[in-house]
């Protein structure tokens, strides 16, 4: 039986070689909250650390991260987690996506950040009628267990523009063709399982991992609670992407709110990969 909401169990937790614990998590941007507020950061950032701690994932990706958040994470989480996050701005400043990555199984190899925008690798530029520069953050890692090189990729699509989150996918789409590794991409994709930014990552062989799980965890929860009840049924914004190399083993939607307190306004998601390869 899966634990409940205010459950300190992992839903997932720690994994054993070959299997890679993959998740995302967008945590929310700190804005100014009364004190108890759900939604304020010093309220939050304690549930926050207890959720990827007790999850252990081998590859977490965040997003809306502002460099504070980022601090935060960092020292608190410990020296397990090797942090490769970056912000969004033309020096790499400001609301940061990016990744933690286990230091127990992973080396790191390489580090890149791509605009998302018809000149990638400008940072901070904008296309596509985004009201902000939106990019995405990535990593080659080789696992030592497996001996295997694959790529993490961290992003967070535009909110506002249809045009911006189909471009930018595409983007994404050649990025990882152009690696020509086994690959996982997970995001706040800002729009539901099946749209139109998902088919086009899955066109470019980068497929939605929860159609592909062996097994589910758990109810298929919508990511967007906003502080309030998880809705069963509801549309997964956020996900976990890999290319068709990809075996995933596990998926779930992670509502759990460690001592009562939801870690942010969305929910995690959880995918449980291994290469085929």
């Amino acid at each position: 039986m899966p634990p409940a909401p205010d459950d300190d169990r992992p839903l997932i937790g720690g994994v054993v070689a070959p299997e890679v614990h993959c998740a995302t998590l967008n945590v929310r941007r700190r804005v100014p909250r009364p004190v108890g507020h759900p939604d304020a950061w010093e309220h939050r950032r304690d549930a926050v650390v207890a959720l990827v701690t007790s999850e252990e994932p081998t590859v977490l990706a965040v997003q809306e991260a502002l460099p504070t958040q980022t601090a935060d994470l960092t020292s608190t989480l410990g020296s397990r987690w090797e942090p490769v996050v970056v912000g969004r701005g033309p020096r790499g400043g400001g609301e940061a996506v990016g990744l933690f990555l286990d230091r127990e199984r992973l080396d790191v190899v390489e580090r890149r950040t791509w605009a998302l925008s018809r000149t990638p690798s400008r940072p901070g530029s904008r296309s596509w009628a985004t009201a902000f520069p939106r990019h995405a953050v990535g990593a080659v890692v080789r696992d030592r267990a497996t001996g295997t090189h694959f790529a993490a990729v961290a992003t967070h699509l535009d909110v506002a523009s249809p045009w911006a989150r189909l471009r930018g996918a595409q983007l994404l789409g050649r990025i990882v063709r152009e690696r020509r590794l086994p690959a996982v991409v997970m995001a706040d994709w800002n729009c539901p399982a099946g749209s139109a930014p998902w088919r086009a990552l899955a066109e470019a062989g980068v497929v939605d991992s929860w159609g592909r799980a062996s097994r589910q965890v758990g109810e298929a929860y919508g990511t967007y609670p906003h502080y309030g009840s998880p809705r069963v049924g509801g549309r997964r914004i956020d996900g976990v992407l890999v290319t068709e190399d990809a075996v995933v083993d596990r998926v779930a939607v992670d509502v759990r709110r460690p001592d009562g307190v939801w870690p942010s306004d969305h929910a995690a998601v959880h995918a449980v990969v291994r290469w085929a390869s």
